[in-house]
């Protein structure tokens, strides 16, 4: 419990009521809320949430941030302030005391390679005895807490207490997927980073964004943010790609030392002897202080680069070749990211998140190296999001795979039927004979897998992980995993 002077501080705000009016948490969704709580309300895109107040107040919230001014008769503290969302991200790391100053703090960033390089570097921490606390696109999780991610990176409120909570029961770090929204957004205000990983930049979220350099400028305020003081026991230091092109746009806004890694030569950590097979990545680690080799469970080049950049973070720790090695070789298994399941029937299927031009043709790449008879492809792209990005999609898709069929993905507020017809210009720029739509994502699956001969590859790219499928404005569950499994038991 905290008085609301003792966070407010500081803050551009006007208060009616009682500055002493001791909080017990800070939340904007009125489902949430209980009694002793501050209610923040937020204008959103569909939804504002100042028409949920009386709702949060009838429900026990204890104060209200608003961006309105009070209503006659309000019976609880309001504070009114012009922006909600950004007073937002300032209370909330005062509220929980700064979790971040008391924690190892990496924060990775980038359009593909986010979630694979947070559970390396889960492993790898954890290994050198860091009990560690990951925020990231599949959940969020810190020992026997795991709970699924409504956001990669939460906004700053549930950011924050998640950390508190990392750090009040025994942790000593915490990994973070920072998403450019979040960086637009201002969500890890407050967020004291000690080491910042760049995995790539590629064409994503420009229906937010609208341009690669606002995009880049986004992932780039990550890395300015870098603080050089610290009271802390970790070097401050930004890990980026030597062989991505955006990397010097990122260093350019670096007051701290800057470690690369890559296939470039000039990268300070680099692999070479590259071996990949259908069991995982073996290759050499070079350094200026020698060379070790290392043995991932995950197959592809792009793998090899993510574990790359999680291997710098650890050089950048002072760990020992030794401990890198144990660490990255105790790697989970990362859900729904090239998940591998076995047909009877002797084909082989492959589950993962792949969403943009760059990760699919990455993932086909790294398929094709296993030398299936065929490749058969199944994806779609997402509704309300950047259309740009679908008939580049299409046409990665017919340029290496040997069959493609365009399903549904998760289609929202838009038409299935259009957003496969953009994808589908693409497609017909390679190949118009090798190709079909097939709406429906379950019988699209199925149509796959009824293909497959013995050696082939079914790759059901776009929605990896996730248990859901969005259309309209429902929920509905949807699992590729599940689905494929169900249709490969039965035969």
């Amino acid at each position: 419990m905290k008085p609301l002077h003792s966070f407010l501080s500081g803050l551009d705000f006007r208060l009616t009521g009682n500055a002493d009016t001791l909080i017990s948490d800070i939340v904007f969704d009125s489902r949430q809320v209980k009694p002793g709580v501050l209610f923040v309300a937020l204008r959103g895109t569909r939804q504002d949430g100042h028409a949920f107040v009386p709702v949060a107040i009838m429900s026990g919230a204890k104060a209200v941030l608003a961006e309105d001014p009070p209503p006659p008769n309000v019976q609880v503290p309001w504070i009114q302030v012009t922006h909600s969302l950004q007073a937002l991200s300032y209370i909330a790391p005062r509220f929980w005391d700064y979790p971040s100053k008391n924690l190892l703090t990496i924060g990775i960033t980038g359009t593909n390679g986010k979630t694979t390089s947070s559970y390396m570097m889960e492993g790898l921490l954890e290994a050198a005895g860091l009990p560690t606390g990951v925020l990231g696109t599949i959940s969020y999780r810190f020992g026997k807490h795991d709970q699924p991610a409504p956001n990669t990176t939460p906004f700053a409120n549930d950011l924050q207490r998640f950390m508190a909570s990392i750090r009040d029961f025994g942790g000593k770090a915490c990994v973070m997927e920072v998403s450019s929204h979040a960086l637009s957004l201002g969500r890890v205000e407050g967020v004291d980073f000690d080491i910042a990983l760049f995995t790539n930049l590629t064409q994503d979220h420009l229906d937010f964004h609208q341009t690669m350099e606002n995009y880049a400028a986004a992932k780039a305020l990550l890395f300015k943010n870098l603080k050089t003081e610290t009271s802390k026991a970790y070097p401050r230091v930004a890990i980026v790609n030597a062989d991505d092109s955006w990397s010097p746009r990122l260093i350019q806004e670096c007051a701290v030392p800057v470690l690369r890694y890559g296939q470039h030569e000039k990268a300070d950590i680099r692999a070479r002897d590259i071996h990949s097979d259908a069991k995982g990545s073996r290759f050499t680690v070079q350094t200026a202080k020698g060379s070790f080799p290392i043995q991932i469970s995950l197959v592809g080049d792009y793998n090899v680069t993510n574990a790359l950049g999680v291997i710098a973070v650890g050089w950048a720790l002072g760990f020992s070749p030794e401990l890198i090695q144990k660490g990255l070789s105790h790697t989970r298994v990362v859900p729904g990211r090239m998940e591998r399941i076995e047909s009877p029937k002797g084909f082989s299927v492959v589950v993962d998140y792949a969403h943009t031009e760059d990760a699919l043709r990455k993932v086909m790449a790294s398929l094709r190296r296993l030398n299936p008879s065929h490749l058969i492809t199944v994806f779609g792209c997402g509704g309300d999001r950047d259309r740009t990005k679908r008939p580049l999609m299409g046409h990665a898709a017919a340029e290496m795979s040997d069959w493609v069929i365009v399903t549904s993905d998760n289609p929202r507020s838009e038409d299935p039927s259009k957003i496969a017809l953009d994808i589908e210009v693409g497609v017909r720029r390679v190949r118009a004979d090798q190709y079909e739509t097939i709406l429906d994502r379950e019988q699209a699956i199925g149509a796959a897998l009824k293909r497959a001969q013995p050696g082939d590859i079914v790759l059901i790219a776009g929605k990896g992980h996730e248990t859901y499928q969005i259309v309209g404005a429902q929920t509905l569950p949807f699992d590729d995993r599940e689905v494929t499994h169900r249709i490969i038991d039965a035969g």
